[in-house]
């Protein structure tokens, strides 16, 4: 796979899971809702191990409900510090993909320019 389309979706990914937890924390109240999460990066791990950078280009966002758990008792389970904990490490994934994109384009604008 290569790195860029790496980039550009993993940032694709934060992005979506920014949504999710916005999404979460806006029903925090919400009878019956259950929080979703986003899994993407265990399973690109787990098609690098496998496959290589060839299964890697196919894995694909998961959106998971954990239906199981309850925190209230109107059958609601979003934990809102778990929420603004997730929200915090996935700002600072989303500037650390950014970084690695400014970088990468850093260099090869040195490279054109010499």
């Amino acid at each position: 796979m290569d790195t860029y389309e790496l980039l550009k979706t993993a940032l694709n990914v934060s992005s979506q899971r920014a949504e999710l937890i916005s999404s979460n924390i806006a029903n925090v109240n919400t009878d019956g809702y259950k929080a979703k999460r986003i899994v993407f990066e265990s399973e690109l791990k787990q098609a690098l191990e496998t496959n290589g950078s060839t299964a890697a280009s196919q894995v694909k966002p998961q959106i998971t409900e954990n239906a199981s758990t309850s925190i209230k008792d109107n059958g609601n389970n979003v934990d809102l510090e778990v929420e603004m904990l997730d929200q915090a490490a996935n700002g600072l994934y989303y500037s650390a993909l950014t970084a690695q994109v400014n970088g990468r384009l850093q260099m090869m604008n040195m490279v054109l320019s010499n």
